[in-house]
């Protein structure tokens, strides 16, 4: 399968550089275009010739919810459907009375799916609609029926009962990517030690189980085929010998992954 090509509509620099950074480090999915004004996306979509799957749209620009039906236009005029995600700090009931076409998949936001955004771009383009729990407060008061299959995420809790300073340690070491001795400055521990904390998270969840070749990935990855097969190809390269940067790539997708209910 190929990966989700993804584009970022956000004004805000340091959002935008997370959302950039999340999808890079994510096997399924890689940005084609970052702009900061929703009026971009529009003269992307007419000018482009190459494969956009996904926009991540940030409804929290000024006027942001007034370009929604702008938008719709164009995707029908351009007769160009990727889906579109829309971000948002607080929840808007203008935006989401808004999301009726079949190409809007779903309203999230960003204090509530945190580093799990890769997730739920991947999630939208399976077909599922994708909300985090506000948003389903939202329609709830609003009477506005969420479409089927709907998904709402939870990226804020507490990974595999990591430690407070366990998952301090996750969110260098594969979060960020840090360099191992840049780690151990970081934790004040000599790098042995940041070795032997990183290790122990490994342990801790279960990624030296998904390398033994002796458990089903969908248990850990639900049925998810394009990184399910990434998993595969890495643990095949990686057999016997346990390479970091393919364990750090491993356990980010495990690290990242949301709590998810089907309504």
């Amino acid at each position: 399968m190929e990966d989700i090509r993804v584009v970022i509509v956000e004004d805000d620099p340091f959002a935008r550089n997370w959302m950039s950074m999340l999808a890079a480090r994510d096997l399924r999915t890689r940005v084609v275009g970052e702009v900061e004004e929703p009026s971009e996306i529009i003269s992307i979509l007419e000018r482009r010739t190459e494969r956009i799957d996904l926009i991540l749209l940030d409804t929290d620009i000024p006027g942001g919810e007034n370009w929604i039906p702008r938008i719709r236009r164009a995707l029908k005029s351009s007769n160009r459907f990727p889906t579109i995600l829309c971000t948002g700090i607080k929840p808007n009931g203008r935006v989401l009375v808004q999301l009726t076409d079949p190409f809007f998949r779903g309203y999230i936001l960003k204090g509530e799916i945190l580093n799990s955004l890769a997730w739920a771009v991947a999630l939208a383009v399976e077909g599922n609609w994708i909300i985090t729990d506000s948003i389903q407060a939202l329609s709830s008061s609003l009477s506005f029926t969420l479409p089927k299959p709907c998904i709402m995420l939870e990226g804020r809790y507490a990974v595999q009962n990591l430690t407070p300073h366990q998952a301090h340690v996750a969110r260098l070491a594969f979060l960020f990517s840090m360099e191992r001795r840049d780690l151990a400055d970081e934790l004040g521990v000599t790098e042995d030690w940041g070795y032997g904390l990183v290790s122990a998270v490994y342990e801790k969840i279960g990624l030296k189980d998904i390398l033994s070749n002796d458990v089903d990935l969908s248990g850990y990855l639900g049925n998810h085929e394009l990184l399910t097969s990434h998993f595969e190809q890495i643990k095949e390269e990686s057999r016997g010998s346990g390479k970091a940067r393919d364990m750090e790539t491993l356990a980010f997708h495990l690290l990242t992954m949301p709590e998810m209910r089907e309504l």
